[in-house]
C-alpha cells in the first residue's frame, strides 16, 4: 500500500488491516510502522514518514509518542513546502475496516500533511472524544485553539466558538473549551444559556487546576486541596470578573509569571498585556505595547499586533486632547494653534498609517475602508482618500457615506462634474437611519453646483443650486453660512445672464 522503499524491513502489509469484529489495539504490529517511519524520518523522507506513522496510529490510536514523533515529521514537512494529502491517500489510511481508529488516524493524518487545515484538527479532536483519548485530545487542544483563533482573526463566528466549545468540553480540555465560551459571550452578551455554560466552565477549569478530579480517591483527597488556602484563591481571583486593589496586584503578578514562563502561549499574552492596560500607568502602557507585540511576532496572531496598534493611537489622542485644553486656556497664542495643528496631523497620520495596515489584512472589511478614506480626506490626501471609498460603495450600509466623502474628495480636487454625480447618488439612497446628513449632502451639492455653473458659464446649475438653498433656508435659517450663498448664488444667475 505504502510502495516500501529498500533500505530497511517492512511491515507485513497483512499487518496493516486491524481484525474484523471489534476493533482493539494492536500495539506489536503498530510498533513496526512506527519504528520503520521513525527511520524514514531521520532519514529526511518526511512524506512517506507521515504515512507510515499514520499507519502506526491507525493500530494503536493510544500511543502519545507515535502522534508526537508524526507530528514533529509534519513540521519539517511543512518546512520544506509539503503539499496537503491526496484523496487517494487519504482513503489507504482510512481503510474502513478500523472504524474510529481508522477515522481519527485519517483525519490526523490530512492535518498532519497540512498543519493550518481547521477541520481536519477539529475532527481529530472529534474522534478523540469518540475514543475517550483524553490526554491525546488534551494535547491537540492548544493547536486547535490557535487555528480556530486564526480563522476567528479573518472573520469572527460564534458558530465556530460554539463547535469548538463543544468539542473541547467532550475531552475535558476545560481551559480551552472556557476561552471558546468567554470569545462566544464577549460576541453576544445576550445569550443567557452561554453566560450560564461560561459560569459552569469556570467551576470545571478550577477543578481541573485545583487537581479534585484526581485527588476524590487518593488519601486526603479533597481536604488535602482545601488546605491550599493560597492556590485557591489564585484561582478564584483569576476566574474573577470584577476585581481591585490587592487581587488586581495578584493577577498581574501570576499572569506576568505565566507569560515569562511561556510567552507563546496567546493566553498568556493577552491576559497579562490586558492586566498591564488596567494599571493606567503609562510605564504599564507601554509594557502591554511590548507584549502585544512580542506575542504578535512569536505568534502571527494579527490580534496582537491589532492591540499594540490601539495602544499607539489612544497615546496619540491623549496627547492631542492634552494640546487642545492648553490651546483653549491661551487662544490668542498663534504658537500654540500651530502646535496644536502638528499633533493633530501626526494622530491622523499615525491612526491612517494603522488602519490601512488593517485594511490589508482584512481586504473586505469595508467600514475599515470608510475610516482610512476619513482620515487621509482630513489630511487633505484626497487621491489616496479617493479608492478607499470607492471600494466601500459595494456594501449597502457603507454607501451613503462613502458616496458623500467621495464627493467631497471630487469637489477638493476641482472635479465638480464628478462630485455632483456622488452627492445625487448619496441622496439616493438616503433612508430614515441617514436622515441626519441630508442638509450635509445638499448643502455640499449645491456649492459643487455653484462651482459648475462658474466653470461652464451656465445659469442651468446656479438655478438648481438656488431651489437647494432655498430649501436649507426654510428648513434651517442658521444652517451654517446658509445666508451668505444666498446672496452669492444670486450674484452668480445674475453676472450668468440667467
Amino acid at each position: 500500500m505504502f510502495n516500501w522503499k529498500k533500505g530497511g524491513d517492512a511491515p507485513d502489509k497483512a499487518d496493516e488491516k486491524p481484525t474484523k469484529g471489534v476493533v482493539v489495539p494492536q500495539p506489536e504490529k503498530a510498533a513496526k510502522f512506527f519504528q520503520h517511519a521513525a527511520a524514514m524520518a531521520k532519514s529526511g523522507n518526511f512524506e512517506y514518514a507521515l504515512n507510515l506513522f499514520a499507519s502506526a496510529i491507525k493500530l494503536d490510536p493510544g500511543n502519545m509518542a507515535f502522534h508526537q514523533s508524526m507530528f514533529e515529521a509534519a513540521k519539517s514537512f511543512m518546512q520544506g513546502d509539503g503539499k496537503p494529502a491526496t484523496s487517494k491517500e487519504i482513503k489507504s489510511v482510512d481503510d474502513g475496516v478500523g472504524g474510529n481508529f481508522s477515522k481519527l488516524a485519517a483525519a490526523e493524518f490530512i492535518w498532519m500533511r497540512d498543519l493550518n487545515n481547521l477541520p481536519a484538527i477539529l475532527k481529530v479532536i472529534e474522534f478523540t472524544g469518540k475514543l475517550s483519548l483524553f490526554e491525546l485530545g488534551q494535547w491537540f487542544a492548544p493547536m486547535a485553539l490557535n487555528l480556530v483563533r486564526v480563522q476567528q482573526n479573518k472573520k469572527n463566528s460564534k458558530s465556530l466558538w460554539l463547535q469548538a466549545k463543544e468539542l473541547f468540553t467532550s475531552i475535558d480540555a476545560w481551559n480551552e473549551a472556557f476561552a471558546c465560551s468567554e470569545e462566544a459571550v464577549r460576541m453576544d452578551p445576550s445569550d443567557s444559556k452561554l453566560v450560564t455554560e461560561l459560569k459552569q466552565l469556570t467551576a470545571a477549569r478550577a477543578i481541573q487546576k485545583g487537581g479534585y478530579a484526581n485527588t476524590v480517591n487518593q488519601e486526603g483527597g479533597f481536604r488535602a486541596n482545601i488546605k491550599d488556602a493560597e492556590k485557591q484563591r489564585a484561582l478564584q481571583e483569576q476566574d474573577s470578573i470584577a476585581a481591585g486593589g490587592d487581587t488586581d496586584l495578584r493577577n498581574l503578578e501570576r499572569a506576568k509569571t505565566d507569560w515569562e514562563t511561556n510567552p507563546a502561549l496567546p493566553e498568556h499574552v493577552q491576559k497579562y498585556a490586558t492586566l498591564l492596560r488596567r494599571v493606567g500607568t503609562a510605564e504599564s502602557e507601554s509594557k502591554a505595547y511590548e507584549v502585544y507585540l512580542d506575542g504578535f511576532q512569536r505568534l502571527g496572531e494579527y490580534r496582537f499586533r491589532m492591540a499594540a496598534g490601539d495602544i499607539r493611537i489612544a497615546q496619540s489622542r491623549r496627547k492631542l486632547r492634552a494640546a487642545e485644553t492648553a490651546a483653549a486656556s491661551d487662544a490668542g497664542n498663534e504658537t500654540v494653534k500651530q502646535e496644536v495643528s502638528k499633533i493633530r496631523s501626526q494622530c491622523l497620520e499615525l491612526e491612517g498609517n494603522e488602519y490601512a495596515d488593517r485594511m490589508t489584512k482584512y481586504p473586505t472589511d469595508r467600514t475599515l475602508k470608510v475610516e482610512v478614506g476619513r482620515i487621509w480626506f482630513e489630511l487633505g490626501r484626497f487621491e489616496d482618500a479617493m479608492p478607499c471609498f470607492q471600494a466601500a460603495k459595494d456594501e449597502a450600509k457603507c454607501r451613503l457615506n462613502a458616496a458623500h466623502m467621495l464627493g467631497k474628495c471630487f469637489a477638493a480636487e476641482g472635479w465638480h462634474v464628478e462630485a455632483i454625480g456622488e452627492f445625487r447618488e448619496a441622496l439616493q439612497v438616503l433612508d430614515a437611519t441617514g436622515a441626519d446628513r441630508e442638509l450635509d449632502i445638499r448643502y455640499d451639492l449645491m456649492n459643487s453646483l455653484i462651482e459648475q455653473a462658474r466653470a461652464d458659464k451656465s445659469a442651468g446649475p446656479a438655478k438648481e443650486a438656488a431651489e437647494i438653498c432655498s430649501a436649507i433656508l426654510r428648513k434651517n435659517i442658521g444652517y451654517k453660512d446658509i445666508r451668505d450663498k444666498r446672496k452669492l448664488i444670486d450674484s452668480v444667475i445674475k453676472d450668468l445672464g440667467g
